[in-house]
C-alpha cells in the first residue's frame, strides 16, 4: 500500500482511539481529585498511567500530522531567509528543552516547498530524534555549497548551489570529514524514535529535501538535510 493511500486508514485510526484515550484520561483526573484517599503507592501508579495517557495523545497528534503531510498538495517553491529560519529553528528547540547549537555561514536564502514554521518544526523534530537516539545534545551546522562544473571550477556553474542543514550527535562533529564518512539513504522507519520522525522526513521531503544519514566507521553520528539555495540571499518572501 503507498504511503499516501495510507493516509485515510491512518485517520480513522486516530479517530477510533483518541475517543477512549478522552476517557481514561477523564477518569484519570476523578481520581486526582482524590489523591488524599490514596496510598504513595497508588498515586504513583496514577502518575505512571497519566503519562502514558498523554503519550498516547501525543501519538495521535503526531498520526495525523503525518496524515495531513501524506495529503499535502504541492507548495509553489519560494525563498526562506536563512538567517531568519536559523532565528526559528533557535526558539523552537528552546521552547522544546532540546539542547541544540546552530554554526551559520552569510546571508543566504533556501529553496522551500513549504512554509518557514513547517521547516523549522521538521528541522527541529529531526535534531530531537538524533538527540533522543545518541542521548546527548545536537549540533547543527548549516553549510553553503556553491555548484561546480565537471572539473570542480566554480567558472561554469553546472549543479545548482545548496543548503545543507548537517545535523550531529553532539561531539560526533569532528569525526564526519574522515575518509570513513559515509552516507546512505534516510530510514524513516527506524525504531524507537516514534512517528514524529517521520512527519518531518516526510514534510522536508515533500518540501524539495534530501535526507541521508551520516555514519563515521559505520555508526550513525546524524543527518544531512540538503535544500536548493535561491538566487536572491537579500529577498525574505512571506512564511
Amino acid at each position: 500500500m503507498a504511503m499516501r493511500d495510507a493516509a485515510p486508514l491512518l485517520a480513522l485510526l486516530g479517530h477510533e482511539l483518541r475517543a477512549p484515550a478522552g476517557v481514561i484520561g477523564g477518569y484519570l483526573t476523578l481520581l486526582d481529585k482524590a489523591t488524599e484517599q490514596l496510598s504513595p503507592e497508588q498515586q504513583a501508579a496514577i502518575s505512571g498511567a497519566r503519562r502514558a495517557q498523554q503519550r498516547l495523545v501525543e501519538v495521535l497528534d503526531d498520526t495525523s500530522q503525518l496524515v495531513t503531510a501524506w495529503r499535502a498538495e504541492t507548495v509553489a517553491a519560494a525563498e526562506l531567509n536563512l538567517t531568519a529560519l536559523i532565528d526559528e529553528v533557535r526558539a523552537v528547540a528552546k521552547s522544546r528543552d532540546l539542547a541544540l547549537t546552530v554554526a551559520a555561514p552569510r546571508e543566504a536564502a533556501v529553496t522551500a516547498c513549504a512554509s518557514q514554521a513547517a521547516v523549522v518544526d521538521a528541522l527541529v523534530s529531526v535534531a530531537a530524534a538524533v538527540a533522543r537516539e545518541h542521548g546527548v545534545g545536537v549540533e547543527m551546522t548549516v553549510h553553503l555549497a556553491q555548484g561546480h562544473d565537471r572539473d570542480g571550477s566554480s567558472a561554469d556553474v553546472v549543479a545548482a548551489p545548496s543548503v545543507t542543514w548537517q545535523i550531529r550527535a553532539e561531539g560526533a562533529s569532528a569525526g564526519t570529514h574522515a575518509t570513513t564518512t559515509e552516507r546512505e539513504s534516510f530510514n524513516l522507519w527506524r525504531p524507537g524514535l516514534g512517528l514524529r520522525l517521520v512527519v518531518a522526513a516526510t514534510t522536508l521531503v515533500n518540501a524539495g529535501a534530501r535526507l541521508n544519514e551520516v555514519l563515521v566507521e559505520g555508526q550513525r553520528v546524524g543527518v544531512d538535510v540538503t535544500f536548493g539555495a535561491g538566487p536572491s540571499p537579500g529577498r525574505t518572501p512571506p512564511a
